[in-house]
């Protein structure tokens, strides 16, 4: 990556973490607007695989905002690649 891209790429990555927390939260918290969600997901969806989903969406959290920080901080220089654990 070059200097001029960090910026452009800082962003989409800080846009995906926060689609990460949406996801997560849309799956453990009702909106305001919206207080049937959660019973009716719960309901609905056999609750290991609706464990696994808010797992996967908090690990992808946890790896973009891993990934934003280790880009912030590496202010340009050739860092190590990121290894991610599963």
């Amino acid at each position: 990556m070059i200097e001029i891209e960090r910026p452009l790429v800082l962003e989409r990555l800080q846009e995906l973490e926060g689609w990460a927390v949406y996801i997560s939260e849309a799956l453990i918290l009702n909106q305001k607007q919206e207080r049937a969600t959660i019973p009716m997901i719960e309901r609905s969806v056999d609750p290991r695989a609706l464990k696994e989903v808010r797992e996967l969406a908090w690990m992808l959290y946890s790896k973009l905002h891993v990934i934003n920080t280790q880009l912030e901080l590496s202010r340009g220089e050739l860092a190590e690649p990121l290894q991610l654990q599963r």
